[in-house]
């Protein structure tokens, strides 16, 4: 469901987590691509699969491209929050980066064990993959998720992850789509981190912090084109049902 900004006089699409919507105040600018900066252990697939969910249960199609996990492992994770794929699996399209990584590597009799469409993978080019992912003509609105980015920094240059960001914008923005970016922050030098920022439409950075005995997690939204963002960090928690961000504003 698309909810109305009365301030912008624009429609917004709900990422599926509740809290942040609420923070946003609906949801994000129709045609943005935007980039979740998380540290290591701060939730930052979990956010893409409820990012993912979120879009199946707006009757979006969504596209989850994935570089770091293998998709019968998303899918547990999914279902263990609570996310029930199997009725909407048919909306559900996963692009699978993560098995030709890793052929090359796997004992001789699993690769032996391999479909035929998994062996076909093994020589193909991510990146490209990716491009013809972005370019497929689509009769549905839908949302895109791509975890991660830190995967394609790692193995290519800078100025041709900004050209696909630019591409998958551009593309986008004609199909009033949305797309999820997930990198992890610290494992890249600063100018790449920021290219990464001034490449993508928002960014949203998950933050960790211990507290004595405790860690507090929190996000803030360093930038969201389209519209006024918020001011305030919101401090979310990892339960059973994913990521929570709390709903109620502190009074200082």
């Amino acid at each position: 469901m698309e909810i109305r900004n009365q301030k912008k006089d624009a429609f917004l699409i709900p990422t599926g987590i509740h809290g942040l919507d609420v923070h946003l105040g609906g949801g994000v600018p129709p045609g943005s691509t935007i980039l979740i900066l998380a540290e290591p252990g701060a939730g930052s697939s979990t956010f893409a699969q409820q990012f993912s969910y979120g879009g199946l249960k707006n009757d979006d199609h969504v596209i989850y491209f994935t570089t770091d996990q293998p998709i019968e492992e998303i899918i547990s994770e999914m279902d263990s929050f609570g996310m029930n794929t199997e009725e909407l699996i048919d909306r559900l399209e996963f692009v699978d980066a993560y098995t030709p990584r890793f052929y090359n590597l796997l004992p001789r009799g699993l690769r032996a064990e391999m479909e035929a469409k998994d062996y076909l993978k093994r020589s193909v080019d991510i990146l490209n993959l990716l491009k013809s992912t972005i370019l497929e003509e689509r009769q549905t609105k839908y949302r895109m998720v791509i975890d991660s980015m830190s995967y394609f920094l790692r193995s290519y240059e800078i100025n041709e992850i900004v050209n696909m960001i630019e591409m998958m914008s551009s593309v986008s923005k004609i199909n009033q789509s949305i797309n999820l970016l997930t990198m992890k922050s610290g494992m890249h030098e600063i100018l790449i981190e920021n290219t990464m920022k001034h490449a993508c439409d928002g960014v949203i950075e998950f933050r960790l912090n211990e507290r004595g005995s405790e860690i507090e997690r929190s996000m803030f939204i360093r930038k969201m084109r389209g519209m006024l963002i918020p001011n305030q960090i919101l401090p979310y928690k990892v339960t059973n049902k994913g990521i929570e961000p709390e709903t109620t504003k502190r009074v200082l």
